[in-house]
């Protein structure tokens, strides 16, 4: 009798709800887990993206402005300006813009995001980018006068410091910005790893509450078992 009132049509109505009630619980949790996870992709995705929108276009633009600042600093080399006041013309031209596009391409590197953070390094770059755009203003000044003597002795004696200040700015700003990417994309890796852990965790809970149902059901088999064996020794 007790064998029999274990597989009552009652007793396998609650088991198949109980098996409906988990596969519409695994169905729901593999649903809200996909969801979850192309959230946690789309947003590792957008930070990468991010930061390479941020590295690679200031990293190039720096090493852009360093070439420029050199052809800047050539164009002020008073061997290239002869005497003649029309001889002079083309060479003032250059020089003018060069320095024109130095200072311009300076100025769009000192409005990145990732430079305005840091203080100290924009603070160095500009002023010395500044202090550079003037002396050679000044040394192109003597040369459109001829004073080719006086624009040498300037150039040497203030120019050129100034002008390797400036290079030495824009390499600290450049390994500045390529430290920061390099820590940034650390953390983001560390934050992909946790990430996938955490979802593989996740993902790994149908699987536990599947084998406690399957412990449950041997206990229960094994209950019944007993039950029935106990139950014909008392008939015996």
């Amino acid at each position: 009798m007790s064998a029999r009132a274990f597989n009552t049509p009652d007793n396998y109505a609650s088991t198949l709800r109980q098996l409906k009630v988990l596969a519409v619980a695994l169905i729901v949790s593999n649903i809200a887990l996909g969801v979850f996870g192309v959230y946690v992709l789309r947003k590792l995705d957008r930070n990468y993206s991010a930061l390479i929108t941020q590295t690679v276009p200031s990293l190039n633009e720096l090493q852009t402005l360093t070439a420029v600042s050199m052809e800047a600093m050539r164009t002020t080399n008073p061997t290239l300006f002869r005497a003649s006041p029309r001889d002079r013309a083309e060479p003032l031209t250059r020089a003018h813009l060069a320095l024109e596009r130095d200072r311009d391409l300076r100025q769009h590197a000192l409005q990145r995001e990732w430079l305005v953070l840091n203080v100290d390094e924009r603070r160095n770059f500009e002023e010395s980018g500044d202090a550079f755009t003037q002396k050679a203003s000044d040394v192109i000044k003597l040369l459109e006068s001829g004073d080719n003597a006086g624009a040498n002795r300037l150039r040497e004696e203030s120019l050129r410091p100034a002008f390797n200040r400036y290079v030495t700015a824009t390499t600290k700003t450049a390994d500045v910005l390529e430290a920061q990417s390099l820590r940034t994309s650390g953390q983001l890796t560390a934050q992909a790893g946790s990430m996938s852990h955490m979802l593989l965790g996740l993902a790994g809970w149908p699987v536990i509450i599947a084998m406690l149902f399957l412990m449950i059901a041997i206990l229960f088999i094994m209950g019944v078992l007993l039950k029935v064996f106990f139950s014909g020794r008392e008939a015996a």
